[in-house]
């Protein structure tokens, strides 16, 4: 089926949605697993707002990251949510007087993300699969938000310098990662190794909700312990800030860090 390209999308004001071909991605074209990645967030868009509702599974994260950027943020600042999804998150910053953009490289999920802002708080942007340069000028942000991206990219490293490059200084990042701790987490581990099997490809051509889950488990590749995200983000000047505790505990670990420069601009 055709991809839907949003400068198509004529119903829509042109300052509310913008495709980065002013500034195009520099680095090599989306390999196969980018695709894979986008091609997955496509399939679940039809369904992921419903996750947000108030009997979904994730409304737990948008409560814990909506108030983390409340205790770190002040609300007229502005805001990049990086992997917006359907823009559950960037809303709820942008009720909360932020100013926010959103970006993701998936469509579906930035199509249904526009049609639940007919208002235009929110600036949406779609990024290319193959992106390694954010198009945002440097210290443009007061605050990054990537919720469950990290985890599928090639090079944290350089996603965690791109991140510092758009925050101004004293800048607060807020990211959400897979926590090893958590039992779910080892399942998975041993699921991923047979994921890659012939066998298990060839039953999820048959099944396709079998099949979105095996591929979801060889594209999420990005699996650490806290202590290895706290050093990529230092080599970049990303330094951590101490969660606060939270509730039971989840399949994902919220990481929080500033720009290292001036960081006592928000005391």
């Amino acid at each position: 089926m055709a991809r839907r390209d949003p400068r198509c999308r004529t119903e829509q004001p042109a300052a509310r949605w913008k495709l980065t071909g002013d500034r195009p991605a520099v680095g090599p074209k989306p390999g196969e697993r980018v695709d894979l990645v986008r091609e997955l967030f496509d399939a679940k868009a039809p369904t992921w707002s419903a996750k947000y509702a108030p009997d979904g599974r994730l409304t737990g994260r948008l409560a814990e990251l909506t108030g983390a950027l409340r205790s770190q943020v002040p609300a007229n600042r502005r805001l990049l949510d990086l992997g917006c999804g359907t823009g559950q998150l960037a809303r709820a910053a942008a009720a909360d007087g932020m100013q926010v953009t959103a970006c993701d490289i998936a469509m579906e999920m930035l199509v249904r993300a526009v049609k639940h802002d007919p208002e235009g708080t929110v600036e949406w942007l779609r990024l290319d699969p193959g992106w390694r340069t954010l198009p945002f000028d440097s210290a443009s942000f007061d605050a990054v938000v990537a919720s469950s991206v990290l985890e599928y990219v090639d090079d944290p490293s350089a996603v965690f310098g791109e991140c510092r490059r758009v925050l101004r200084p004293g800048g607060a990042l807020l990211c959400t990662v897979p926590d090893l701790r958590h039992s779910v987490r080892w399942l998975e581990w041993a699921a991923s190794l047979a994921a890659r099997t012939p066998m298990a490809v060839g039953m999820g051509r048959h099944w396709p909700r079998l099949d979105g889950y095996l591929t979801y488990l060889r594209i999420s590749r990005q699996r650490h312990l806290a202590g290895w995200w706290r050093t990529q983000a230092a080599l970049v000047g990303l330094f951590p800030v101490l969660a606060a505790p939270g509730g039971p505990r989840s399949p994902l670990r919220l990481l929080m860090f500033r720009r290292s420069d001036s960081a006592g601009e928000y005391a």
